[in-house]
C-alpha cells in the first residue's frame, strides 16, 4: 500500500474495481482504469481496506494486490468502522449503490467512521429519489460526493473545458456528440462529455428524445435512443447514442469563433482547434487549423479523479463531476425515455416526478457480479496489445 496521507477503501472488488485494467490492454484508452490502479497510481493515497461480499472476489481482488486477509471484508460497515477511510470508492453495480451511499452517511452522522469523500461508480443510482437522498445525504453529513463521469477528469478535456471558459470558442452554440449505448449506462459518458464542453452554466434545461422502440420506451429496463438537448446557457446539443459505425465516439464542440473537433475520443484521443483567420490580410476569414495544446502531464482518467478528490478535500472546490452533476446525468437519461413516451415532446427539468426510475444495463442480468457468472477471458494477443505488455502495461505492482 501507498504511504500516503489519505486513507481509501473500496466496495464491490468486481470489474470497475480492478479487472477492466486486463481488458483494454492494448487499447487506446489511459491506464489505470480501475479504481484500485487509480489509487496505487497516486502516492498521497494508500489503500487500507476492500469488502465484498462474495469470498471469490474477495480472494481474487486480495491475491491480485497482495492484500492481506485482516484487511479484506464481508461486512463493509465493518471495514468502514476498523479502517476509518477517508475516501471510499463504490464500484457496486447500480442497484445497491444509494444504500451503501445513506449507510456511509449514517455512520458518519454516528461518528462510526471519518468518511469525507464517496466516490461512486455510474449511474449513481436507478431512481430519482435514490439520486436526491444520496446528493441531500452527503451535503448534510458534509461528505463530498463525487460520480465517475470520467471524462470530467480526463487531462485532454479538462484542457478542452479551459480553452471553452477562457473564450477560445467564443459564446457555445452546439455539442453534437455520436456514439452508440444504453441512455443510464453508457449514456452517462456521452451526456456528461457534452457537458463538461457545454462551458459555465453546463446544465440542461429540456430535452427531446428519441428511443429505439415504443416497446422498450413503455417498461423501466435501460434502452438507447437519441436526444437533443438545450443547455442553461444557451447552447443546444444533439446527442446520438443508436448505432454510429464509424462515428462512435466522435464529438464537436462549436463556438461563435472557434471548433474543438474530438474523433476517436475512446481510443485516439484525436483533438482539432479551428478557429477562423485568413490565409492573406485581404482574403475572407476562412477555418484554419490550429496545434490543440496537449497537456504536459498526462494520466487517466481515473487517476484524475483521486486527484480531484483530494483537492476537493483540501481546498473545498465542487468536484469535476459532483453528486449533484450525477443525478442531472440521471435526469438526462430518464427525461430522454419519457419525452419518447409522451410522444417526443419538449421536457423540462427538473422532472416534478422523482419516482421515476429506469434501470441501468449492468443490473438487467441479476444481482450476481458479471466476474462470477462469466469470468473474464483474455483477449486475443495481437500486436498492439502485445507492445503494451512490452511496454509493461497489464504488470501489477505488489501491494505491502
Amino acid at each position: 500500500m501507498n504511504d500516503g496521507r489519505y486513507r481509501a477503501a473500496l466496495i464491490g472488488l468486481g470489474r470497475i474495481a480492478d479487472t477492466i485494467d486486463d481488458e483494454v490492454i492494448g487499447d487506446g484508452w489511459l491506464v489505470p482504469f480501475s479504481h484500485m490502479g487509480s489509487y496505487m497510481d497516486v502516492p498521497e493515497v494508500q489503500v487500507v481496506g476492500a469488502a465484498d461480499l462474495y469470498a471469490e472476489q474477495r480472494e481474487a481482488f486480495g491475491e491480485r494486490w497482495t492484500i492481506p486477509d485482516t484487511h479484506l471484508y464481508e461486512n463493509y460497515e465493518e471495514m468502514l468502522e476498523r479502517e476509518k477511510p477517508d475516501i471510499v470508492s463504490i464500484c457496486t453495480s447500480a442497484a445497491p449503490r444509494a444504500k451503501i451511499t445513506l449507510d456511509i452517511v449514517r455512520m458518519v452522522r454516528e461518528r462510526r467512521t471519518d468518511v469525507k469523500c464517496i466516490w461512486v461508480e455510474k449511474p449513481m443510482a436507478t431512481s430519482l429519489e435514490e439520486a436526491d437522498a444520496m446528493v441531500e445525504g452527503c451535503r448534510e453529513a458534509g461528505i463530498i460526493l463525487m460520480m465517475n463521469a470520467m471524462r470530467a477528469s480526463d487531462v485532454y478535456y479538462r484542457r478542452a473545458r479551459a480553452l471553452i471558459d477562457e473564450g477560445v470558442l467564443g459564446k457555445m452554440l452546439q455539442i453534437t456528440a455520436h456514439g452508440s449505448g444504453s441512455l443510464s449506462h453508457m449514456g452517462v459518458h456521452w451526456l456528461g462529455a457534452m457537458c463538461v464542453l457545454a462551458g459555465e452554466n453546463e446544465r440542461v434545461s429540456w430535452v427531446v428524445g428519441e428511443v429505439e422502440s415504443d416497446e422498450k420506451a413503455a417498461g423501466d429496463a435501460d434502452l438507447a435512443g437519441n436526444a437533443y438537448l438545450a443547455f442553461e446557457n444557451g447552447a443546444r446539443g444533439f446527442c446520438r447514442m443508436l448505432p454510429s459505425a464509424a462515428s462512435t465516439w466522435t464529438l464537436d464542440a462549436i463556438g461563435e469563433h472557434g471548433t474543438i473537433h474530438l474523433r476517436n475520443a475512446n481510443d485516439g484521443y484525436e483533438f482539432e482547434l479551428w478557429k477562423m483567420g485568413k490565409v492573406t490580410d485581404d482574403a475572407p476569414a476562412t477555418p484554419v487549423r490550429h496545434i490543440f495544446p496537449r497537456p504536459q502531464r498526462i494520466w487517466s482518467a481515473g487517476v484524475g479523479q483521486v486527484k480531484d478528490a483530494i483537492n476537493c478535500i483540501e481546498t473545498g472546490k465542487t468536484p469535476n463531476c459532483s453528486g449533484d452533476m450525477g443525478r442531472h446525468l440521471l435526469e438526462l437519461a430518464i427525461a430522454i425515455r419519457e419525452s419518447h413516451r409522451r410522444g417526443n415532446v419538449r421536457v423540462d427539468l427538473p422532472l416534478p416526478d422523482r419516482s421515476l426510475y429506469i434501470r441501468s444495463a449492468e443490473t438487467l442480468s441479476g444481482d450476481t457480479p458479471r466476474a462470477l457468472v462469466n469470468p473474464m477471458r483474455r483477449r486475443p494477443a495481437h500486436l498492439i496489445s502485445d507492445i503494451a505488455r512490452r511496454e509493461g502495461i497489464g504488470k501489477r505492482r505488489p501491494v505491502s
